[in-house]
């Protein structure tokens, strides 16, 4: 079951909602929107053993069992799925930072999908959404407020070590450095948009799969989720992927707020080359 089953992580605005909606283009895949398989399976972990019964029958004991009931969770949520002889790709930004527990749960060696974008083009597009918000989006409070009245405020709070770029730059990061990014099959936002066949063609190659002739003019939006929560459209994609016609940070952001960003994630920009 778990051998037709692979994970996509990556930054946020950098095109996996995108891929999702384009691989659900082959009938022989099954795709999510953003998941909380992740939340089910941490949950699991994360307290498993402050339970009575277990630590009476003992830890060591029950560990197999647990992890065993993990992989179970995993492939009895995409039963009908794998029943039905699909591939499943699970989306969340979560599964980058928990590669090597999901290999000792589901026994095998696990592909993360990773999209990733230069990093000025995602606070960017952060800023045209706040620009753009609605009136169910919800303000913060206290500093965090105050930090979000200006465009360079709006971006620190963004890549911050807690925002919601800052948090997924650091698992990106983490990866890289622990020693796992053989594990990570990058998909950069601009191949992605400027040359979708020949990326879609390099994806399948990375991971084992036969080609299909997806249709990068017309693409459906077969996920759905409800951005209402964040007050912000965050998810919705254009039928027809192409590249941005201009720099997207320009007229956008702070010329002074682009050289800072640029000079901070060198690192980043190299991996969407």
């Amino acid at each position: 079951m778990n051998d037709k089953l692979f994970f996509v992580s990556g930054l946020p605005r950098s095109g996996s909602t995108l891929l999702m909606n384009l691989l659900g283009q082959n009938p022989d895949h099954h795709v999510t929107p953003t998941s909380g398989l992740i939340e089910l399976v941490m949950c699991i972990r994360n307290n498993w053993k402050n339970f009575t019964e277990f630590k009476a029958e003992g830890l060591d004991v029950v560990r197999p069992r647990v992890s065993n009931s993990m992989k179970g969770i995993i492939n009895g949520y995409f039963e009908e799925e794998f029943n039905d002889n699909k591939v499943v790709f699970d989306k969340s930004r979560g599964w980058i930072q928990y590669i090597e527990i999901l290999e000792k749960i589901l026994q095998k060696e696990v592909k993360i999908i990773v999209t990733v974008r230069d990093v000025r083009a995602i606070v960017a597009s952060f800023e045209k959404i706040y620009r753009n918000r609605d009136i169910d989006y919800m303000e913060g409070e206290g500093p965090v407020y105050l930090n979000m009245q200006t465009v360079n405020g709006r971006a620190e709070q963004l890549l911050s070590d807690g925002g919601v770029i800052g948090l997924a730059i650091n698992r990106l990061r983490d990866a890289l450095q622990r020693g796992v990014a053989n594990k990570l099959i990058i998909v950069p936002y601009n191949h992605l948009t400027s040359s979708p066949k020949e990326m879609m063609d390099m994806l399948h190659d990375g991971l084992g799969l036969k080609k299909f002739d997806y249709d990068p003019n017309n693409v459906d939006q077969i996920t759905k989720e409800n951005d209402t929560w964040h007050g912000m459209n965050l998810h919705s994609i254009k039928s027809k992927i192409e590249p941005p016609q201009k720099l997207p940070w320009v007229d956008v952001l702070p010329k002074d707020l682009c050289e800072q960003i640029d000079s901070k994630y060198q690192d980043i920009s190299r991996l969407c080359s």
